[in-house]
């Protein structure tokens, strides 16, 4: 039977008792002075806490400042000196193993120091959220506050007493269950941080609001998700159009120029610098003035080479039926329109990884409606977060157009010097202005690689438009996949059509 906390001094003594047993060498009131900011900002979060020390704990990982998981555990419960060292081994020595930790790290040093501790508090209830952990104390946000302020040397000296307390036996119980609960649940966890971590902090200042938050969180997840089931490369199709000379404005992007050799011809800012050792203070005529007269003197000379480079356009034409995409499906986590979104970041960070020897450009346009409306404002700026580090490179973009017969024109004009690709993204249902059904008539340029991801039913299929090829249905049809297989199916299917 768990043991729970009868009132607000159990709550105090539970509070601050947790807070001393942080894994911290030499833990005082200046150090404990940076964990208030965290535990309140994750109250905010939630009004469960976990056990105190996980929050400073983390906190201080993430922040730089190493943990003493070997230090001994105050004088206290037997059952609660036995979770700590649990936790020690089970949670603090996993997350101290985790490969994202640096780039989560990183990602919070380059917050604002007052978003700082927002940020803790969202590593906390995500690495909860990946326990599954619900063994969380319930308190009172003014209690918790009003404890909090509190001078951290007060802090420390209420805990210290309660772990030694007999009268404390209900908060040293509860802390126990904490603990334990913890990491037992890591045993079971396969990561305790990730990507979506990561890209969450990265792109912390600019969300508004948790449900946008919770949005990224997912399609990241999604993202990653998909991203599992592809192959870690897939060979790229064979192509008939020539290399084009890559425009002069790229050419900061990759390598080329530099000084390549050394010739006797060339201007003097361009000169080895050894050959001045033939200069002398004399104003008679020197050894320099005769080799630069002879045309003996060594000048470097730059490679001028041109960089060659294949051009490629991927435009992902995202339809305004996609709002009827906003449903969840039956073994399928997230909605289909985050699932969709995901499926984008999954084909933006995989082909750019694949097709490092082109000049790759992503475009994601989100056509209005007949009314010259944008039913998809909120996922517009929700991919605009998730292809913000592409769009600062300047190889993606996230655009509005006022009709899918624009985006198309634009894609045929493009491909007099790229290859082009448009893949148009719907979810509006079959016999509906503009539905995926209406879609297969559809006359595109012979040039462009015209294909529709059809999202208007829980399982989603890729049909390539424009194409006199029949498909015909085998006789032994296999059994439908669930929702989620014809996902990873589709992904496949489009990243090996895009290559």
């Amino acid at each position: 039977m768990s043991a729970e906390l009868r009132g607000p001094q159990d709550a105090e003594r539970w509070l601050c008792a947790g807070l001393c047993l942080a894994r911290q060498e030499g833990l005082n009131p200046e150090s404990l002075t940076a964990s208030v900011p965290w535990l309140l900002a994750t109250l905010a979060e939630a009004p469960d806490l976990p056990p105190p020390a996980l929050v400073a704990d983390l906190g201080r990982l993430v922040s730089g400042v190493p943990l003493s998981p070997a230090l001994p555990v105050p004088d206290t419960l037997p059952r609660l000196r036995t979770a700590v060292r649990a936790y020690d081994d089970h949670v603090l020595a996993r997350l101290a193993a985790e490969p994202h930790l640096d780039a989560v790290s990183s990602a919070l040093a380059r917050l604002p120091e007052a978003l700082r501790p927002r940020g803790v508090a969202f590593l906390a209830a995500r690495v909860l959220t990946r326990l599954g952990f619900t063994g969380g104390t319930a308190l009172s946000p003014g209690l918790a506050r009003r404890v909090l302020e509190r001078p951290p040397a007060e802090l420390l000296q209420t805990g210290y007493t309660a772990l030694r307390e007999p009268g404390s036996g209900a908060a040293l119980e509860r802390l126990a269950e904490g603990y334990e609960a913890l990491a037992s649940a890591a045993r079971r966890a396969q990561a305790l941080l990730g990507d979506a971590e990561a890209f969450t902090l990265e792109n912390l200042e600019h969300l508004q609001g948790k449900a946008q938050r919770m949005a990224l969180e997912q399609a990241v997840e999604a993202a990653e998700a998909l991203s599992r089931t592809l192959p870690p490369k897939l060979r790229a199709r064979p192509v008939s159009s020539g290399p084009t000379p890559t425009s002069l404005e790229d050419e900061a992007a990759f390598p080329q120029g530099g000084f390549a050799s050394v010739s006797n011809v060339g201007s003097l800012e361009n000169l080895v610098t050894s050959e001045l050792v033939y200069m002398e203070d004399e104003p008679t005529l020197d050894l320099f003035d005769v080799r630069y007269v002879e045309g003996e003197l060594l000048y470097y000379t730059r490679d001028e080479s041109v960089a060659v480079r294949r051009r490629r356009v991927i435009t992902f034409a995202v339809l305004p039926g996609l709002v009827d995409a906003r449903v969840k499906d039956t073994g399928v986590r997230w909605q289909r329109a985050v699932v969709a979104l995901g499926l984008v970041l999954c084909l933006v960070r995989r082909l750019s990884a694949w097709l490092t020897a082109e000049d790759l450009r992503f475009r994601v346009v989100f056509v209005q409606d007949g009314k010259g409306q944008s039913p998809l404002e909120a996922e517009r700026g929700l991919c605009e977060l998730l292809l913000r580090e592409w769009r600062e490179r300047g190889t993606a973009e996230v655009l509005t157009a006022p009709d899918l017969d624009s985006v198309l024109s634009e894609a045929a004009a493009s491909t007099k010097r790229s290859r082009v690709d448009v893949l148009l993204v719907d979810a509006a249902r079959h016999g509906a202005q503009g539905a995926p059904g209406s879609h297969d008539a559809r006359e595109a340029d012979a040039r462009v690689g015209l294909q529709l991801v059809d999202l208007s039913g829980p399982s989603p299929h890729v049909r390539v438009l424009g194409s006199k090829t029949v498909t015909r249905e085998p006789q032994d049809a296999p059994p439908p996949e669930s929702p989620w297989e014809s996902w990873t199916g589709a992904t496949l299917e489009l990243a090996r059509s895009l290559l």
